[in-house]
């Protein structure tokens, strides 16, 4: 018979036991989180003290690291692991070498010598070296959407825009990327009015202080006298530029000029005394003037028939366009780096330098315009508008304008910016 005693035991702590069960679960809401305890404000202490210092003219790297109290051994020790990155007795002047150091010791850490805007070359310390690596600045990558209206020139519509938050260097960098998009429709200095208007979306690799390290100018469109002159960038394998709605280019085939700057010395003449043979020659081309080393751009895209030495031409390159048109640039110094036959060359792309080899009695570009073999005045020749965009790809264009146009059409006056669309990871937030 079972004992009464532990049967009243046994129930007794059955009930405190589900009793003590029912008073541990939460009865109440938990508290509000704004409501709750805070921990102050911690302060961590700096573990570095940083200096920088500016190179100035004349002074050496190795006299800097000496005001920075590096010397013997250590920057021995400093200077053959930089090495490996850069040359430190070709340093140019202004630039910024930052010391750190730990607080506690006082000893270096890290050393960084700072090449330019987008790279840096970093030392760490370690016990028996420095280890070193370049550190690249970072970017993203956004989408800019600009307009306004011009009261006297282009340049003060954009430059001296107060609203603008872009770096005045990127402002002055924008009028010329803009004026290039109309180079061969307009010309800004005669045509444009008060009152006249722009509008652009352009896409940039920004730098973390706001300065862009590139852009490219993606729709724009300008308002001159009532009129729209819209240009929209197009990159594909068969069709490369700016080109209107109409998938016509903006640009004409060929640009007047193979170098900046232009100063002519000598024109196309048939009947021209050459001043080295003494005798009566035909001249069948212009001689730019300029000095040794100068850019030469081709004036058309085109391929490459011809790079090496010819004669009198000296040093030549010889390029062959759409509907038989050829240029030739003689009296190189030397070639740009790639400029070989079969090589493809877009307009304005540097083929190489003015030099004077050859028959040449001083540096200069001799530079030919022919037209199924006969040589023609390239400062007097009509030249043709380039190829449209073929047809084939001619519904790929028009739906990227489209787009673009309506992209255009939301832009209120002043500067917008977009989401970033890039980081150094990679593509985010949207496309255009």
């Amino acid at each position: 018979m079972p004992n009464p005693y532990r049967i009243l035991a046994l129930a007794f702590i059955v009930a405190i036991s589900v009793g003590g069960a029912t008073m541990l679960q939460p009865g109440i809401p938990a508290p509000n989180p704004d409501e709750a305890p805070t921990v102050g404000v911690l302060y961590a202490a700096p573990v570095e003290r940083v200096e920088t210092h500016v190179l100035s003219s004349g002074q050496t790297l190795s006299g800097v690291l000496s005001q920075a109290r590096i010397t013997g051994q250590e920057m021995a020790d400093l200077l053959l692991g930089m090495r490996q990155h850069l040359n430190p007795g070709r340093l140019s002047t202004n630039t910024e070498i930052t010391v750190r150091r730990w607080l506690r010791s006082d000893e270096p850490r890290a050393i960084e010598v700072r090449l330019n805007r987008d790279s840096t070359v970093r030392l760490v310390k370690q016990q028996t070296r420095w280890d070193g690596e370049v550190v690249i600045t970072p970017t993203v990558v956004d989408t800019v959407y600009a307009s306004g209206e011009i009261q006297r020139t282009l340049y003060e519509a954009i430059v001296f825009d107060e609203s603008s938050q872009l770096p005045v260097p990127d402002r002055r960098g924008l009028v010329a990327e803009l004026a290039g998009v109309y180079e061969y429709k307009l010309d800004f200095t005669r045509e444009i009015q008060p009152g006249d208007s722009y509008r652009m979306v352009y896409e940039r690799e920004v730098r973390p202080d706001g300065s862009a390290r590139s852009r490219k100018i993606l729709a724009a469109e300008m308002n001159v006298r009532g009129h729209s002159y819209k240009g929209f960038w197009f990159d594909h394998d068969q069709a490369r530029g700016y080109y209107d709605e109409e998938a016509r280019p903006l640009a004409h085939g060929f640009s007047r000029y193979p170098v900046e700057f232009v100063r002519i010395t000598s024109n196309f003449n048939p009947n021209r005394y050459h001043p080295i043979l003494k005798t009566v020659r035909a001249h069948t081309g212009t001689d730019f003037g300029a000095p040794t080393g100068t850019p030469v751009m081709s004036t058309a895209e085109g391929t490459v028939v011809f790079a090496g030495v010819n004669g009198g031409y000296g040093n030549l390159v010889e390029i062959r366009h759409f509907n038989g048109y050829i240029t030739r640039y003689a009296h190189l110094s030397r070639f740009a780096s790639g400029i070989r036959v079969g090589t493809r060359v877009s307009q304005k792309q540097v083929i190489g330098y003015v030099g004077a080899t050859g028959l040449a009695t001083a540096p200069h570009l001799h530079y030919e315009l022919r037209v199924n073999g006969r040589a023609v005045d390239a400062r007097t020749a009509r030249l043709p508008d380039a190829p449209p965009i073929p047809g084939a790809i001619r519904g790929e264009f028009l739906a990227v304008a489209a787009e673009r146009s309506t992209l255009l059409e939301r832009i209120p006056y002043g500067v917008q910016f977009a989401r970033s669309r890039q980081d150094a990871a990679g593509r985010t937030g949207d496309d255009l």
